[in-house]
């Protein structure tokens, strides 16, 4: 009996456990996406997977075949999509520091940086390896501020073939 108790107590802490990674996020979404002047996007994974889907009908002979199928084996993974839009005007800039520094505690490591004129773009993923999870687009422009997040888990072996086949897209 002391077992099950223990079994059932480790399977609710379970989706504690997995939100965790991306608390700083959810904290930051829930303080700021209802106030006004925001914009805040949600797209469940359903539409990602109905989209994926499409890549099983690539024909047999059709010569992207390949391309098509690994869209669809990313989109397939993407399990949430938010994005956040803050004017600069209503944020408070030290939260933004600290949204940072937490997401380094969470194991966030980074990508890419792009700076644009007066644009600074910040890519960030948890994982390593064969795997990135998490993909977060930290943006600073000229007048917001923008969070960008995908939760899921990217296979590099997919993302590195879609980068080098990119050329050939139309």
């Amino acid at each position: 009996m002391k077992k099950i108790a223990t079994l059932l107590i480790a399977i609710a802490l379970i989706p504690g456990l997995i939100f965790a990674q991306t608390r700083s996020l959810t904290e930051f979404q829930e303080k700021y996406r209802d106030m006004n002047n925001t914009t805040f996007v949600d797209i469940g994974g359903s539409l990602f997977n109905f989209v994926s889907g499409i890549a099983k009908y690539a024909d047999e002979d059709d010569e992207d075949k390949e391309d098509i199928e690994a869209a669809g084996r990313i989109l397939g993974a993407i399990k949430a999509m938010q994005v956040l839009e803050i004017p600069y005007r209503i944020i408070n800039q030290n939260d933004i520091t600290a949204l940072k520094k937490n997401m380094k505690r969470e194991k966030f490591e980074p990508l890419m940086t792009i700076k644009e004129k007066d644009s600074n773009i910040d890519i960030v993923a948890q994982g390593s390896g064969s795997e990135l999870k998490n993909i977060t687009f930290l943006i600073d422009s000229e007048d917001s501020f923008v969070l960008l997040t995908f939760q899921g888990t990217l296979s590099m072996k997919d993302v590195s073939y879609l980068a080098k086949n990119q050329k050939n897209w139309h």
